[in-house]
């Protein structure tokens, strides 16, 4: 009777030792995410990352893998370990009161879970996701679907240079506490930038912010139609991102475009290369792909063992160039990585005080790059049938020092049209969803400026100020994210999206 008291005394203390475990994971884990992604994590972003597959998660820079590890797994090992301590001397100083200080570790474990429990659905917004999952769905009556629309090129096709920069945002052009301007050489370019560029639900980390950008249509992790493929999502890493939905770059292909796409770590990053796969481009090149093409692996030295930025921009330049020798269409999108969160990582060709001013210092360094090598092709006369977009696939994901210190609480993302033909925008207000029917419009690829496409509506529109004002308010809108059946049909590999 004894030793079974003993063994049922000892597992007690085993599960309790876990509940302590886990209950500093829950702890620690949204102070790890919000102090190395920043405020701007969502649900829908983790669930997306989750479910991307062991590649993705490779592809993961090495430097934020060890922190997870230290952070999230090692460090909640505290809390059973004190407990332990205490439950130990209690027994061997204190044995009349070990039975009191056994409940008291008890209730402090209990509590401890509930607390964790409590922050973590708090800080990463789980109830108000919840709450979006069983709302209306005002995506299918918002959606214009660009299958049913048609296309024609102009008879002298324009091409396209279509350059994210990770986080590029306005506010970086007045840093405080000394207003230092980041992005200065970016904003001293020539080309019309918009004011009001607005970040939407489903739109707030790289790959979403590429994707609703070429589809009108924000980035949502679940697919509901389980009937269709047997489970969530189907197995989206084997089938394709979103492979039914109609993009700028399917309709460009079909008009005979040659479309590349570059970045510098692994492609295999939050599924980039299931979505260059998925909508026709030509090229996708990432880490991997550079090495084969012999580019100098001592250059191999930013996120996640990429390329750093100056050598993004230095190939970028050698392939439009060589595009356009060739005397047919073409698009080259890129994406930078050398600003992303939370410091950034700075070139070692920097100067000392870039290389020393944290995220301030990498921003000045990309922003002069990319401002030379726009030059460089204005220079070579690439306006003359190339048209360059510079735009930030989504806000800086700040953390609260960040936001106190240096930025604001209302923020805008960048966004800048450089052409020959000086573009005339109808408004100074737009989302991610607004891009592609605004890049279509510039390539004179439609007919019809009014068009919706998706969810977007392009800057040429006239529509009126006070019907945009009402469909920003609908996209902007958490309702945006809801279940819908006009979106399951995206990741349908069952049916083949048409033109």
């Amino acid at each position: 009777m004894f030793r079974q008291s003993s063994i049922s005394c000892s597992m007690n203390k085993f599960v309790r030792y876990i509940l302590f475990y886990l209950a500093g994971m829950l702890l620690l884990l949204p102070f790890w995410i919000i102090g190395t992604f920043g405020n701007g994590v969502t649900v829908e972003q983790i669930i997306f990352h989750l479910r991307s597959g062991i590649e993705a998660v490779e592809a993961i820079d090495r430097t934020l893998k060890v922190s997870f590890v230290q952070h999230v797994l090692a460090m909640p090992l505290l809390f059973p370990l004190i407990a332990a301590i205490i439950s130990i001397a209690a027994a061997r100083f204190a044995r009349g009161r070990s039975a009191i200080v056994e409940k008291l570790l008890g209730i402090s474990c209990f509590l401890l879970l509930l607390s964790g429990s409590a922050y973590f659905v708090y800080k990463l917004h789980i109830p108000q996701y919840i709450a979006s999952r069983f709302g209306r769905d005002i995506f299918s009556g918002l959606y214009a679907d660009p299958s049913k629309q048609r296309f024609t090129p102009p008879a002298k096709k324009k091409n396209l240079v279509l350059i994210y920069v990770e986080s590029l945002e306005t506010d970086l052009s007045a840093i405080r506490p000394r207003n230092i301007n980041a992005i200065r050489e970016i904003e001293e370019l020539p080309g019309y930038k918009v004011k009001e560029f607005l970040q939407a639900p489903g739109t707030g980390w790289s790959i979403a912010g590429i994707l609703s950008s070429q589809s009108g249509v924000p980035l949502k992790p679940f697919y509901y139609n389980i009937k269709a493929e047997g489970n969530f999502m189907g197995n989206f890493a084997q089938k394709g991102l979103c492979p039914n939905l109609v993009c700028v770059s399917d309709i460009l292909s079909r008009n005979g475009y040659t479309q590349y796409f570059l970045t510098g770590p692994d492609l295999k990053f939050a599924d980039m290369d299931k979505f260059f796969s998925s909508h026709h481009y030509n090229y996708a090149i990432g880490r991997d792909e550079w090495l084969k093409r012999g580019v100098d692996k001592s250059l191999f030295t930013t996120w996640g063992e990429g390329i750093q930025d100056d050598t993004l921009f230095d190939e970028a330049y050698r392939i439009i160039m060589t595009e356009r020798a060739m005397k047919r269409p073409f698009v080259v999108s890129l994406i930078t990585v050398d600003t992303h969160c939370p410091d950034g990582f700075p070139s070692p060709r920097c100067n000392s005080d870039e290389a020393n001013s944290s995220f301030t210092g990498a921003f000045r360094y990309t922003s002069r790059q990319l401002a030379a090598m726009v030059r460089k092709l204005m220079d070579e006369g690439v306006l003359e049938d190339t048209e360059i977009i510079i735009m930030g696939d989504h806000l800086f994901m700040a953390n609260d020092e960040q936001i106190r210190d240096n930025l604001s609480s209302d923020r805008r993302i960048y966004f800048k049209m450089i052409t020959a033909d000086k573009p005339n925008p109808n408004r100074d207000t737009m989302t991610h969803f607004d891009i592609a029917p605004t890049i279509l419009d510039l390539l004179g690829m439609r007919k019809n400026p009014e068009e919706h496409f998706g969810l977007g509506i392009s800057l040429f529109s006239k529509i009126t100020p006070e019907k945009y004002s009402s469909h920003l308010k609908q996209v902007m809108s958490d309702e945006i994210l809801s279940p819908s059946i006009v979106y399951d049909r995206f990741w349908n590999t069952h049916r083949e999206a048409g033109m």
